[in-house]
């Protein structure tokens, strides 16, 4: 449209229009115009100075809606004026250009132009049907400050969750409030905020949320962060992990899940990258599970890191990983130093009773790997393989390391053994990945009488234990020829 004329002084506006300042002469300085937009809640009026004049040192600026401003035309030094909002920080309440959070976002969907801040007063803003975000820059929810501002359920919700983030969100210093909407949170997809956007970052901060089915979705590979926030009353679960795409990113801390059915759960997803850390499980009744890693159809990780947390020890606490694997799909999953259970590091232990299997030393002075009965043997692990847990003949006396990250470890071995000749010098050793020139923590015994047993231990400790080291027990003798039999054994691997 061309230029206002200068004798129009009060301009009401509406639309989506640019109003261009007029030109003035001397006659006019000092002119005072006001320009107010007039419109809904996504208009956008855009006022923009007379040629190379500018406002403020601005080309132009934005008025939204019931917005006004004054702008001042002296001659010498072009037009000038002043901005009355922040275009990048949107206040919603009853005295602003947007009374509720659909209107906002209506707005920004015609209008945005960059990373956004929508400020809530200390107000309750009722959703009655779901909040669709999917914008082209990030946008903050977030309350003047922490517990003022309510997000409740109201009527029309029912069957569908409050949000939908499409496009990256954060949600801070906010009340989530299911209980204002009879029966909502009860039935599954009442949920409060979904993230839906493929490879998205989304963070949830100061904020708590009452009695939602599922509280928090990622059902993508959005990347997801929710730091220092409560979870009340989720009948499905605090945080579901339900990804159809691979590679998402959670990572939680300093939150509490407190009456939630699953605190955690991580039901769908591949090559995720989990961190949970000092949080609070505080289960409501026997059913209830804190973490649930539900390794069927959550089938693969590149790490998971569950630490630092605490349990009110009702219900379960961290279920579904199976530390005791052969395969060693749960080796890299480290889950330490969480108050009411212990710590899941490689740990193995193996116990040979009354074994009659014998080992003949051929050669004086040369290395033999020690041989045993295993069906004699009791054992436990954790990310150790033991082969003679899992009845192979071929390599009875192994332990394998799993895990990809380097544990130093103290190894103590006790036992008894015979010899069937008298007066004989025996050793023992334990040696790494097959290679018997080298041997670790090896000790000499001098037997006595043939077939009587001697006793002997030895301690060790080993560093960087890497993925795929094994570790067997030989044994040599001074004289050729000698049969021993390993008739007791106690093996225990702690690493730290």
């Amino acid at each position: 449209m061309p230029p206002l004329q200068n004798r129009k002084h009060f301009v009401l506006a509406s639309n989506d229009i640019i109003i261009t300042l007029p030109t003035v002469t001397s006659a006019d300085n000092g002119l005072v115009i006001t320009v107010k937009n007039n419109g809904v809640h996504t208009d956008m009026v855009t006022v923009k100075g007379n040629g190379s004049a500018t406002l403020d040192g601005q080309d132009s600026t934005n008025l939204t809606k019931n917005v006004g401003q004054n702008f001042w035309l002296p001659v010498v030094t072009g037009y000038e004026g002043y901005s009355m909002i922040n275009e990048h920080l949107l206040d919603v309440n009853p005295n602003s250009s947007w009374t509720t959070i659909q209107e906002v976002v209506d707005f920004l969907g015609a209008h945005m132009t960059a990373p956004t801040v929508v400020r809530l007063s200390d107000e309750t803003y009722e959703i009655s049907a779901t909040i669709n975000i999917d914008l082209p820059y990030d946008l903050t929810f977030q309350g003047v400050s922490y517990g003022v501002a309510t997000i409740a359920a109201a009527t029309g919700l029912a069957g569908t969750p409050m949000f939908r983030c499409l496009s990256a969100c954060y949600f801070k210093m906010l009340n989530f409030d299911a209980t204002t909407l009879a029966s909502y949170g009860t039935a599954p997809g009442e949920d409060a905020i979904r993230f839906l956007g493929s490879a998205t970052y989304n963070e949830v901060k100061d904020c708590s949320f009452d009695s939602f089915y599922n509280t928090i979705l990622d059902s993508t590979d959005a990347e997801l962060w929710v730091f220092e926030t409560d979870i009340s009353n989720s009948q499905g679960s605090g945080i579901l992990i339900d990804g159809d795409q691979d590679s998402v990113i959670v990572k939680v801390a300093e939150t509490d899940f407190i009456g939630c059915n699953y605190g955690i759960n991580f039901l769908k997803g591949s090559k995720a990258t989990i961190q949970l850390a000092s949080g609070g499980y505080y289960n409501g009744a026997s059913g209830d599970t804190a973490i649930f890693y539900q390794s069927s159809t959550f089938t693969t990780f590149i790490s998971i890191s569950i630490t630092g947390n605490t349990w009110n020890n009702t219900g379960k606490y961290i279920e579904g990983f199976d530390f005791a694997r052969t395969d060693g799909r749960d080796a890299n999953a480290i889950v330490e130093s969480n108050a009411g259970m212990g710590d899941k590091k490689p740990i193995c232990y193996l116990n040979l009773l009354n074994s009659a299997t014998t080992t003949t030393l051929t050669n004086a002075n040369s290395w033999y790997k020690s041989s045993w009965d295993y069906t004699k043997v009791t054992s436990s692990t954790v990310k150790w393989t033991i082969t003679n847990a899992s009845g192979g003949v071929s390599n009875v006396n192994r332990i394998t390391f799993q895990p990809t990250n380097q544990r130093d470890g103290i190894i103590v071995i006790t036992g008894n053994l015979s010899v069937n000749n008298s007066s004989r010098t025996i050793s023992l050793g334990l040696v790494k990945n097959g290679s018997s020139a080298t041997r670790y923590g090896e000790t000499t015994l001098r037997t006595s009488t043939s077939g009587t047993a001697s006793q002997f231990s030895t301690v060790i400790y080993l560093s960087n234990i890497s993925a795929n080291d094994y570790f067997e027990i030989f044994c040599s003798s001074t004289n050729s020829g000698d049969i021993i039999t390993m008739l007791d054994l106690n093996w225990q691997v702690i690493t730290q």
